[in-house]
């Protein structure tokens, strides 16, 4: 589980550098097995899933009061 950990620490690392209102980190672990007579191989899978939010009232974000139009 360390490297899935590190995976979501490093990803909140560079996500609070946004200053967003919320950020959700999911972390998903899918281990796998072939078994015989005794487990033979065994892998997992890991996957992330990252949810960034802003509020548009906010004044002091960064780009407040720009126009993008």
């Amino acid at each position: 589980m360390e490297p899935v950990t590190e995976a979501a620490r490093a990803t909140l690392g560079q996500l609070r550098k946004a200053r967003p209102d919320q950020i959700t980190v999911e972390c998903g672990v899918d281990p796998a097995f072939e078994a015989g007579v005794v487990i033979t191989k065994s892998q997992a899978s890991c996957h992330l899933k990252v949810t960034v939010s802003w509020k548009s009232d906010r004044s002091d974000h960064p780009h407040a009061g720009t126009s993008t139009g």
